[in-house]
C-alpha cells in the first residue's frame, strides 16, 4: 500500500544515499542535520524543474507572481532542507517545530507546530499544510514511525542502569574541526551523541 508517488518518495528519502548530505554537532547538545542541501537557501534556484506534483499549483501561482516567485514558493513547499537541534527539547524539522515537554518519567508531551509562509499565497500554504499533515498523520510516515521508536526507548530505559546504549553509528566516518564541531553523514547518529553527552553532563553536575 502507498499513500505516495515515487516521485515524493524519492525526494523525502534522498538523503539517505546522498554524499552531500551530512550531520553536525554544534556544542552544549546541538546540532544540525542537513537533509536535502539544494534547499537550505531557499533564495538559491539550482534550476531543478518544478515536481510534477506541483505543477498545477504552480500554473495556478502564475497568475499573480513572477516566474521567479513561483519557483521560490513551490521550493519551499517542502521546507528549509535542515533539522536543528536545540538541547533539551526543541527541533526544527523542515518544516515544522516540534517541542517535547517531560510531564512525568513515563510521559512526555509532544507537541507540532506547522509553519506557513508569512503573508504567503493561501493556496501554497494550504498544500503545506496537507504535506505535514500526511507525513505526521496516523497514516503517515513520520511521526507514526517516530512514536514507535520513542516507545521502545521509553520501554528499553527499565531495563536497568548497567544496560549499554549504543549511539555508535558512524564513528569511523566522524571528523573533528578546530572549534570541536564533530560532522558525519546525515544518517549517522553524530547528533544523538551530541545531545547524550551534553545530557550526562548535566546529570553528572546536579
Amino acid at each position: 500500500m502507498k499513500s505516495i508517488d515515487d516521485e515524493t518518495a524519492t525526494a523525502i528519502t534522498s538523503f539517505m544515499t546522498s554524499d552531500d548530505a551530512f550531520c553536525r554537532s554544534l556544542g552544549n547538545g546541538h546540532s544540525l542535520a542537513v537533509l536535502v542541501p539544494e534547499l537550505v537557501d531557499l533564495d538559491r534556484d539550482d534550476g531543478a524543474p518544478i515536481p510534477e506534483r506541483f505543477e498545477g499549483l504552480a500554473a495556478s501561482l502564475a497568475k499573480d507572481h513572477t516566474p521567479d516567485q513561483v519557483r521560490r514558493i513551490v521550493r519551499s513547499l517542502m521546507g528549509v532542507g535542515f533539522n536543528l537541534n536545540l538541547f533539551p527539547n526543541l527541533a526544527l524539522s523542515m518544516a515544522f517545530f516540534r517541542v517535547l515537554r517531560p510531564i512525568s518519567a513515563n510521559e512526555t508531551e509532544i507537541r507540532h507546530v506547522a509553519l506557513a509562509m508569512d503573508g504567503g499565497p493561501e493556496e501554497a500554504n494550504r498544500v503545506r499544510l496537507r504535506i505535514h499533515e500526511h507525513f505526521q498523520g496516523p497514516f503517515g510516515f513520520g511521526s507514526p514511525d517516530d512514536a514507535e521508536a520513542w516507545e521502545r526507548v521509553q520501554r528499553g530505559s527499565h531495563a536497568g542502569p548497567d544496560l549499554p546504549i549504543l549511539v555508535n553509528r558512524g564513528l569511523n566516518r566522524e571528523s573533528t574541526a578546530p572549534n570541536g564541531e564533530k560532522t558525519a553523514h546525515a544518517t549517522d547518529e553524530t547528533g544523538m551523541r551530541e545531545a547524550y553527552a551534553q545530557w550526562r553532563t548535566m546529570m553528572e553536575q546536579a
